[in-house]
């Protein structure tokens, strides 16, 4: 029953629901799709993702106080300026090229983005949805790997369409790693060894989907994601939970390495006997020598077309010219990126592709960098994921294009604006 002041009503199915009762809808259904990232975008077809900014801004609707529009801080514009300017190089690059508006399916990830950063402007979420978001979908990930492996006998592991062994497993390295940013956070909690638990195990179960995968490129950069780590938490640990905590660390690369049924050995082998080969001169193709190749000749069209680029088609078409003309291996026609980011991102799109890319990931780093030296442990937390994003991105990249890919985009963009979004509203201490 409810008493508005004048007289009783009896609330019925169609009562207005109270501000109280709007607040707390609102909240849960943001914090329901901040969970919804973190466990789905790996076990999930990646399009799926698009239904978290639209569940945000539903979110933002259903406030029963919604705040005015803020005028961006300094901060938040820099975020949103690298998001859009990113986005336009794949837009104005396809009408230069004469391929029409085909970057916009490039774009349109990154720019959802956008939508879920103003949202979360005007929302106040508990970033405990995240963090166990990320700790359940790094468990569901894993377990399915094993499943892979163990029950399909598969070589290597994968997920849903574009993400073969190689996006799949980095991503997952990527997952685990967050995880292990969010120990932070949990040892602030209440129900701390809880936390603490469920995180440390999905943190292992990102690093043992990486290892299932035999994704090379991702251990290039694990050793700056774990400085990253070890700045956030090192300073404020005693100096002998530091050496347990590195000599723990070297069981577990250890024990993925030796162990038959991860295949980790088989690959790094793989890897030093083929780069060996290639220095000897040895013509025959691996995936090592074939991204030398390719790097090598992206390089020389860059060096051509340094300013505006070759666009997508084009790029591929010099590619099999070169081949043509026996100037690289006529195999390496086949590949549409350049298998690394940096070089792809500049070769199709020229300098403006370049530059907007290296925005898309320094610009995060300078942004989060002060966070990881802040006594509030749930804003630094925040600030490791923050920085390990782009660190991890710049490491996939080096021997990858995933930003090649529209579900790269989607990923790395709302993970930046979700990270972004809690951080910006974090306690200071």
């Amino acid at each position: 029953m409810i008493d508005d002041g004048h007289h009783r009503v009896l609330p019925g199915p169609f009562a207005r629901p109270t501000p109280a009762r709007q607040d707390q809808c609102h909240a849960r259904l943001a914090g329901m799709a901040l969970a919804f990232f973190g466990v789905g975008f790996l076990v999930l077809p990646w399009w799926t993702l698009a239904i978290v900014p639209l569940l945000l801004g539903l979110a933002v609707l259903l406030a029963s106080e919604r705040p005015p529009l803020p005028f961006p801080q300094p901060q938040d514009r820099w975020v949103m300026a690298v998001l859009l300017c990113y986005g336009l190089s794949w837009v104005i690059a396809g009408p230069w090229h004469d391929e029409g508006l085909r970057g916009l399916k490039e774009a349109a990830p990154v720019w959802l983005a956008l939508l879920a950063l103003v949202a979360l402007s005007r929302l106040r979420v508990s970033s405990a949805w995240l963090w166990g978001g990320f700790a359940a979908g790094s468990l569901a990930t894993g377990g399915w790997t094993v499943w892979q492996r163990l029950v399909e006998n598969a070589s290597r592991v994968n997920g849903h369409e574009p993400l073969h062994a190689i996006l799949f497993g980095n991503l997952g390295l990527l997952a685990g790693l967050i995880c292990l940013a969010g120990l932070c956070w949990a040892f602030g909690r209440e129900q701390r060894r809880r936390w603490m638990l469920l995180l440390a195990v999905g943190g292992l179960a990102g690093l043992m989907t990486s290892a299932l995968s035999g994704s090379r490129g991702g251990w290039v950069g694990l050793p700056l994601a774990l400085w990253v780590l070890y700045r956030g938490y090192g300073p404020r640990l005693a100096p002998r939970w530091r050496l347990a905590g590195f000599g723990l660390l070297v069981l577990l690369v250890a024990g993925l390495y030796v162990t038959p049924q991860t295949g980790v050995e088989r690959r790094v082998d793989n890897a030093v006997a083929s780069l060996e080969e290639y220095l000897a001169g040895d013509p025959e193709m691996t995936s090592v020598s074939a991204r030398v190749e390719m790097w090598q000749g992206a390089m020389r069209l860059i060096a051509e077309r340094p300013l505006v680029g070759w666009g997508a088609r084009g790029y591929r078409q010099a590619m099999r010219d070169r081949g043509a003309a026996g100037l690289q291996h006529p195999s390496l026609g086949r590949f549409w990126h350049a298998h690394n980011d940096l070089l792809d991102a500049w070769a199709k799109r020229g300098l403006p592709g370049l530059l907007t890319l290296l925005a898309l990931y320094l610009v995060p780093l300078w942004l989060f960098l002060g966070g990881i030296r802040s006594a509030a442990s749930e804003r630094r937390a925040l600030a490791m994921a923050g920085v390990l994003l782009p660190v991890a991105f710049l490491g996939f990249g080096l021997t990858y294009s995933f930003m090649a890919y529209p579900a790269g985009g989607l990923v790395y963009g709302l993970l930046l604006a979700i990270l972004w979004g809690l951080y910006r509203q974090a306690p200071v201490a």
